[in-house]
């Protein structure tokens, strides 16, 4: 194992930017670096396994969810419900998935993982576990699963806002219903 997690000497004061604050440029630049290796290695599985990336990404949803039906899968993948059938149509053909009854709703499935989607994703974790176990000293992981924790429920409280403020934008930008528009032109001025 090689830590490449250097510690800052005890009691150095964090770098700021130029704006006074906590700069994160270099752990920006190390996380975009993280997300083109993640996309290699998920090109390098998908390739292996004679599928795309977002068929990889799928089994992925499928075998972290446990209950996946097709509309909470289309919605992860952002992808049409028409476009999630012929995913998964083309998975299940392929033996990566199967369609189970769903336990609950019967107008509705599940997808479940067959065992070469089950291999696909032991294929990945090979990957990650043997990164994680070279990169970082065994003392830090509890800290670093607890830092990749927190950015990414960070990250979810910005994306809903960022929703928020792009749904409120898109309404105050569209133009008022016809009815109160006529309405609007018909009330006497003051």
């Amino acid at each position: 194992m090689t830590d490449v997690s250097p510690q800052p000497p005890a009691g150095a004061a964090p770098d700021l930017d130029v704006d006074g604050a906590l700069d994160v440029s270099r752990v920006l630049g190390a996380f975009r670096q993280l997300q083109q290796q993640n996309e290699k290695v998920e090109r390098l599985v998908a390739t292996y396994f004679g599928i795309g990336t977002s068929d990889l990404r799928c089994l992925r949803f499928v075998a972290e969810t446990g209950d996946a039906t097709p509309k909470m899968t289309a919605e992860f993948l952002e992808l049409s419900t028409g476009a999630t059938t012929s995913l998964i149509d083309r998975l299940e053909t392929a033996g990566f998935v199967h369609r189970a009854p769903h336990p609950t709703d019967r107008r509705s499935v599940v997808l479940e993982l067959a065992p070469s989607g089950r291999d696909a994703i032991d294929e990945i974790d090979v990957f990650y576990r043997q990164a994680f176990r070279d990169a970082v000293d065994p003392n830090h992981l509890d800290f670093l699963a607890a830092a990749m924790r927190a950015i990414g429920d960070s990250l979810t409280r910005a994306a809903v806002v960022a929703e928020a403020d792009t749904a409120a934008t898109a309404a105050a930008a569209a133009p008022a219903p016809a009815s109160a528009a006529a309405a609007e032109a018909a009330a006497p001025e003051a």
